[in-house]
């Protein structure tokens, strides 16, 4: 069967956060309506309607599992998608080449030696879902790891390349903290932590650092994941400052990680 493969349709449908949500629950296999609608803010009928859109646009196909319909994902059409963006992404990386490269000749900016911060930590967890669990971000400890003056109630990782990553507020205010650069699920992202050393958010993501994070299978229930903070040079007279507190507290958000994971693991274990 020939796969519709219309990009702008494609586009078109992952620009609901709904239809996002779901193809990000398919990716980790097969699943009928009832399982994809299982703890979404919307019911099974609209699960459907956004499921027809979804294959409407080539992203789904559904196929006849006994006396129910199972959904997955088109890996062509997801394969036509990842074209189009790389398309985008090669030359817009270009670009910032370009631009950076420039301004460091205009700034007459001497080359310094990468500073960065590395944690790890191992979960006892399959490797997707080790992954799923860290960009779901409900486990990251906004009370104590924010930027807005209050601490704000989530911290939200958009799941695709140019996502936002930012906390909300209990009012609804949101404090952007950077944006996804890379996003090669289920074994690495790289994020820009677009904050100042006076704990504010940058808007020059130049001005900021980086964070990157690996995923790696050592086992069938067992994942490392390796959390490496770095670009720290750019922070100029600050740099060592910065380092020091990432150090010392760079680690408590993978450890609450680490925490989150091994109670969802053992939910799951409850109810099978």
């Amino acid at each position: 069967m020939e796969v519709h493969t219309d990009i702008d349709a494609i586009l078109d449908a992952l620009g609901d956060a709904t239809r996002r949500r779901i193809v990000s629950r398919l990716a980790t296999g097969p699943l009928g309506v009832g399982e994809i609608a299982d703890g979404m803010p919307v019911g099974r009928p609209a699960v459907s309607m956004h499921l027809r859109v979804l294959k409407d646009a080539g992203l789904v196909r559904d196929l006849a599992e006994g006396n129910r319909r199972v959904y997955h994902l088109e890996p062509k059409a997801l394969q036509r998608l990842r074209d189009h963006l790389d398309w985008y992404w090669e030359r817009s990386l270009a670009a910032f080449q370009e631009a950076a490269e420039t301004r460091a000749k205009e700034q007459d900016m001497a080359v310094v030696e990468e500073v960065l911060v590395a944690k790890t930590v191992r979960v006892n967890a399959p490797l997707a879902l080790a992954f799923d669990v860290f960009v779901e971000h409900g486990w990251w400890p906004v009370a104590t790891h924010h930027i807005a003056e209050k601490p704000g109630i989530e911290a939200i990782l958009e799941p695709f390349q140019g996502g936002r990553w930012y906390e909300r507020a209990a009012d609804g205010t949101e404090t952007d903290w950077g944006v996804v650069v890379a996003w090669q699920p289920p074994h690495r992202i790289l994020l820009t932590w677009q904050v100042s050393p006076q704990w504010t958010y940058e808007a020059e993501a130049l001005r900021g650092s980086e964070i990157e994070v690996t995923f790696a299978s050592e086992g069938s229930d067992v994942t490392r994941v390796d959390l490496v903070h770095r670009r720290l040079e750019r922070y100029g007279p600050e740099t060592d400052r910065m380092r020091r507190i990432l150090e010392e507290k760079g680690g408590d958000p993978l450890d609450a990680y680490a925490r989150h994971v091994a109670e969802v693991v053992q939910q799951r274990k409850r109810t099978e």
